[in-house]
Formats: C-alpha cells, structure tokens, sequence
C-alpha cells in the first residue's frame, strides 16, 4: 500500500476521510490514476457532500482533508490535465475539468442538462398577456392595501408566468405565493377557454410529502377567497404530488418513469418548496416537462438549500436580481407596474423570469418575528439584536454567555404534555404542529439527538411510563428515509396513538388525507421533539423555540437562522449565546456551481 493511502486511512480512522472518499481514492489509483488524481477525486466526492455541485480549482490547496498541502497547485493542475481519468466537457471520463471547476461525470451531466432544458424554456418567445383582469379593477387580485401608484407584485407574478415558460416566485412566509399560483391557474383555465382549447393540466408537486401535502391544503383553504371558484373548481388540480411521485422515481431505480423521452402530461408544472429541490432531482423534473408546458417554482430565494448538492432556487434568484425587469417586460405589463418599479433596462437573461413577493401578511410591518427576519436577511446582528430587545408578544431573545439546557427541557416537556393527552388524531395532529423545538446541529449537548432524549425521558417520569419503552401514546415521529410503498418521505412526522383495541397505529397527515400505520410498517424514523432547522424545511409551527449551539460552528449561517426563524406562525424564542448569534447572522451559505454561468451562455 502506497504511503498515500495509508494516510488516507489514518484520516479515515480519525474522522476527517469518509469511507465513501477513501474507496473512490483506491478506485482511481486501481484504475490508473496518479495519486494527485485520487486526491482530486475525494476533494470532488467531499465538494458533493459539502452542498456543491463541483469542485472550485482556482482558489484550491490540494490536500489531504486536515493535512497540508500534498503538491503545488501548479503541479496539481499539470496532474490532472495528464490524466486519462479526467476529460473536459463531453468525455466519458469519472472526472470532468470544464474551465475553473472539476466535476464527478454524474454531477457534471446534471448540472448541463439543467442547464440545457432551462435555456429552451428561457428561449421560447415571451406570449401576449391582457393585463385587465390582474388590474386593479380586475376583480381577481385585492389591492385594498396597496397604495395607488405602488406596484402589486402578486399581479405581476402571475403576468410573468403567463408571458414565460419559466417563472420564479419567491417570496417569505404569508406573501402570498399560494395566493397568486391559484388566480394563475384560474387564469390558465380561462385562457384556454378563451382559445376553444380544453383545461390545461395542472400539476402541482414539492419535494417532501409534507410540503406537498401542505400545498394541497393551502390552495383548498384558497379557494373560499377566490371570486367565483365554483366555475373552475372541478378544473383545478385535486391532488399535489412529491416530485418522487410525479416522476415516477422507486427505490428500485435512479431512473424516473418519466423523461425527456416520456414526458409528463402536463400543460403546467406548479413546484413549491423549491429551495429544497437538489440539483440532480431539478434536472430530472426539467427533462421531463414537455416542450409546450410551463415551469413554476415557488419558494424563498433566502431559505436553506437542499441538504444535497446544489441550490438551484437561490442561483437562479441571485442571477436575477429582485425584481429587474427589462424594458420590454416593464412595458409588457403596462399598468400592473407601479411607480417604484423602474426597469431596469439591460438585465441578465433571467431577471424577466423571476418576481420577488415582497409583503408578508402573517408578519406585519410591526412584527417583531418580522422585522428579526428581515435584519438576519441583510446582515444587520445590531438591528437583529435591537429587535430582540423590545417588549414584544411574538419574540424572545433569551441571549447571554450560557444557556440553561435543563430549564429549557422542562419548558418543552410542558409544552408537549397536550400531545400525550390528545385523544383523537386532529387533536393529536395539531398538537405535533402547534410546538417544535429547533436546533442547528444534530449532535452534542445543543444538538436534537440529545434534546429528544432529555425531553422523552422527562416525560416518561411525569407519566410514569417506562423510559425504555420505545412506543407509547403520544410520541411523535420523523421519516428519515423514503418509502414508496408507505407512501412516506423523509422528513414527513406523525404521532403515535392508541387505537382503542389495545394497539397502537401512527398517524399522518399527507396529501390525500390522513393515514396511519402500524409502527412496525413505518420505515426508518426517529422521534422528534426536537429537529434540527434543515429537517424543518417546508414546515410551520405556531410557536418555535430555536435552541443555538454553545459554541460558533461554520453550520450556523444567516439563511439557517432565517429558515428557522420563519417556521414560526405567532410565537419564537431564541436561546443561546449572543456572540454565536451574532456570528451566525454574518456568515452566508455557499454553494459552488456554474448553473447560472451556463445559463448566461445559453443566452448569449
């Protein structure tokens, strides 16, 4: 065994190499690779698991993970470029060197074949859209609290997606992204009516079965405020699926059932939740849209990414701009656009595809939870801070140099004790919703693993129940794996409850109603008093408390403290020191990619 791999083996044993690097590493120097080559393939392999969709090497020290340096960069690149184990774009080779980036061929595919099938649909030409029924005067759009003169962005939205095969809304909590994606479909289906066409078909999809199931909800609660519904009623999508559904992915197959040679049937694809939309699954979802339909995503441009590779939301978003029209968009949309919305004249391929919703209407202007949201957004820890400091009924800032965990498990165990009582699953359900205690890392005293621990054993003794019973009436419980066959995803929480036989089932809401299942049918779970903030992705809560770590972590960013902030409907408290706060709120999430590059090529 070369000297390189033994070390690679004492990094392993430590912890800084995982297994998966090390055997890619002995892959590729079986198959004759150089060691620098091998090297590039476990910094390639870790810049995946690390959330990016390639490997920076213009800006790299190739080394050993937690070593220093192995060779000159220089060298390095003379390595690699040598190598018959990396090809530049188009080759069959395991590694792909395409400009400043090295790709796993895998990821490298993805990344262009997105790329690739957002260029068609950001090529088609923009079509004609009659802006009197989004106008004021429209009826279909409530304008009472928009100033005259001030640009509606909810109208506008819904102008853009019908003007472009791709369209981008983002916005936060309560702007009113189902509100605008239902008057679109409305406005899809009298289009089509207009033009003696049938009703378009609609899908609606997001990445989780919870979010899906979530969406579904929100646009049935919509319908009641939508003028005249029952006219479109039957017409409108009565179902959301997770992407895996609505592509036909198994656990038996990578591949889905649907592609670009087998398409969807549909005239419109609705996604929500769409930050949390990896790379690999938006390449898929893209290939298989047909050439006629539209693209929607819905999301927030300043939420977590995906916990896998890539953040395709946030790229697109930041290509954009907020709301950067082009001349001709601006004019397109004649009176929907306000005073405060001057073109912005020469504009990225992209800026005319993507509306950022910018009033919240479950976070008031004098919201504290709100406006905390808002200053994490810009960077600002002094006006976070300030936030905190004033008296407010819907924020807790419990900041100082230690935290008392113990206090802090008693207040959970408390606000849990409805769970164990509930006697029917409603009750049971909205019990599992209405609290959540958030952490920004798994493990460790400040982590959810120990914290669902702390508050399962505390009230174990309250009840008198045996701590080392694992099921009981009341638990609450998180998928942590897909599960066709279930109908369960990762992610999606239930709660366990006697069935009045003597048995015990556990229940979930998903997006064709309310289901339960024996315990011993559920796929891999674990409970869940506590979750981390990516888990919570998709999710809302009526009060959060958002426990931080003891110590600064480079996981603590400004978009982790956001998410987690905004799972909260009417109630937050944040615990933990100020400094490890204050550091979070300055640190930004980075993903590596050249989507956005590519896309700036497709259009040139």
């Amino acid at each position: 065994m070369s000297r390189f791999m033994e070390r690679l083996r004492e990094r392993t044993a430590a912890g800084h190499v995982q297994p998966l690097e090390l055997a890619l590493a002995d892959w590729c120097l079986r198959h004759g690779g150089t060691e620098p080559v091998a090297l590039a393939m476990v910094l390639a392999s870790r810049a995946v698991n690390d959330g990016h969709s390639c490997l920076r090497l213009d800006t790299l020290e190739p080394a050993i993970p937690g070593e220093a340096p192995l060779l000159p960069a220089e060298a390095f690149m003379e390595a690699l470029d040598a190598s018959p184990l990396v090809g530049t774009p188009g080759d069959a080779a395991p590694l792909i060197h395409d400009g400043p980036r090295l790709y796993l061929q895998r990821y490298w595919q993805y990344e262009t074949r997105l790329a690739a099938r957002l260029g068609h649909l950001l090529a088609q030409p923009p079509e004609p859209v009659d802006t009197a029924r989004l106008a004021r005067d429209g009826g279909l759009f409530d304008y009472s609290w928009v100033d005259p003169g001030e640009t509606h962005w909810q109208p506008v939205a819904a102008a853009t997606a019908l003007r472009h095969r791709l369209t981008v809304i983002s916005g936060g909590p309560g702007t009113g992204k189902t509100y605008t994606v239902l008057r679109l479909m409305r406005l899809l289906i009298e289009s089509a009516a207009a033009q003696g066409s049938p009703a378009p078909v609609i899908r609606l999809a997001a990445p989780t079965g919870k979010a899906a199931a979530r969406m579904l909800e929100s646009v049935r609660a919509g319908l009641d405020r939508l003028p005249d519904a029952e006219a479109v009623r039957t017409l409108l999508p009565d179902r959301a699926d997770t992407l895996h559904r609505l592509l036909g992915l198994t656990q038996a197959s990578t591949q889905p059932r649907h592609h670009r040679d087998n398409p969807l049937p549909a005239d419109a694809v609705i996604v929500d939740e769409a930050s949390m939309v990896d790379l690999p699954m938006m390449a898929k979802l893209a290939e298989a849209l047909p050439d006629h339909a539209r693209l929607i995503l819905l999301g927030d441009r300043y939420q977590l990414a995906s916990v896998e590779s890539g953040s395709v939301l946030a790229e697109l978003c930041d290509a954009a701009g907020v709301n950067a029209f082009s001349t001709d968009q601006h004019r397109a949309l004649g009176e929907l656009m306000g005073d405060d919305a001057a073109p912005a004249g020469a504009t990225s391929a992209l800026g005319d595809h993507v509306v950022t919703l910018r009033t919240s209407h479950r976070f008031h202007a004098d919201s504290a939870i709100g406006r905390l949201a808002a200053a994490i957004n810009t960077g600002e820890g002094d006006g976070a801070l300030a936030v905190g400091a004033e008296e407010s009924p819907d924020l807790e800032l419990r900041l100082g140099t230690t935290v008392d965990v113990d206090h802090l498990v008693e207040q959970m165990v408390a606000a849990y004790l409805p769970l164990e009582q509930a006697t029917d699953r409603d009750t049971a359900l909205d019990a599992l919703e209405a609290v959540r205690l958030l952490t920004a890392t798994r493990v460790g005293p400040a982590g959810s693993e120990h914290l669902n621990q702390r508050i399962h054993e505390r009230l174990a003794a309250r009840q008198g129940r045996d701590p080392q019973q694992r099921w009981y009436h009341g638990r609450p419980v998180m998928v942590l794996q897909n599960d066709y066959r279930a109908g369960l995803f990762n992610g999606d929480t239930g709660v366990c409850l006697a069935d009045g036989a003597g048995g015990l089932r556990v229940w979930f809401r998903t997006s064709e109603g309310a289901r339960s299942l024996l315990p011993s049918a559920l796929p891999g779970h674990e409970t869940v008093y506590a979750m981390t903030i990516h888990k919570s992705q998709g999710s809302e809560f009526t009060r959060v408390t958002l426990l931080l770590p003891e110590a600064d972590t480079p996981v603590l960013t400004r978009e982790l403290l956001y998410t987690g902030i905004t799972r909260a409907r009417e109630q937050l408290t944040v615990v933990g020191p100020a400094a490890v706060f204050q550091a979070g709120i300055e640190r930004r999430t980075h993903r590596e990619s050249g989507l956005a590059e590519r896309l700036r090529g497709s259009s040139e």
